[in-house]
């Protein structure tokens, strides 16, 4: 299943570039690595996914107990409204792993395709942001008008996060930038204020 797909699966839709689960027209809150793991499963729908395979997939390179993903599919399941004992989504096998066993349809976001190679610069925890932008992005190239501001307080990585998603799409080529910057006035003679 591509990255880039929406998944559907009964009255559930699973859009991982916005890092979203909608139930209808709901938004279904999830932590991210709850979301990752749902992600991961339902790309697998059908499979066996052993829990070394979860952990190596969505808490790469740390080690973490059991009890976290055991955290994350009991979120999972709540988020879903299913039980362990009585599973619509979730199956668990025991002492193995888990399987998603709802029924998957997928859709494409867009008909713009464009293959983004990882930002060379270090984004840390803002994987669903830069998708969200990315989506946005795709969705301006088929004709969505959109105008995004990137707020928040100072020093948490606004400037990092834009040129991360910039970097990423000149280097697909998919499209040229001008950039302006605002300054404090350091004198009389500054222009322009």
């Amino acid at each position: 299943m591509a990255a880039a797909d929406v998944v559907h699966f009964d009255d559930y839709r699973l859009d991982m570039p916005n890092a979203q689960l909608w139930r209808g027209e709901e938004l279904v809150k999830l932590s991210p690595k709850a979301l990752s793991v749902l992600d991961y499963l339902v790309s697998r729908a059908g499979q066996l996914v052993t829990k070394d395979e979860l952990f190596t997939a969505v808490w790469p390179e740390v080690v973490v107990s059991e009890g976290a993903l055991a955290e994350c599919i009991r979120e999972v399941r709540r988020a879903l409204g299913e039980t362990a004992r009585a599973p619509r989504y979730v199956e668990t096998v025991h002492r193995r792993g888990y399987r998603f066993i709802g029924q998957v349809k997928e859709t494409a976001v867009s008909s713009v395709s464009l293959s983004l190679t990882p930002p060379a610069r270090l984004v840390v925890g803002r994987e669903a942001e830069l998708a969200q932008l990315q989506s946005w992005y795709a969705r301006a190239q088929d004709g969505q008008r959109h105008m995004v501001f990137v707020a928040g307080e100072a020093g948490i990585g606004k400037t990092t996060l834009v040129e991360a998603c910039v970097e990423q799409l000149q280097e697909a080529g998919a499209c040229w930038v001008g950039q302006g910057q605002c300054i404090e006035q350091y004198g009389a003679g500054e222009a322009y204020m």
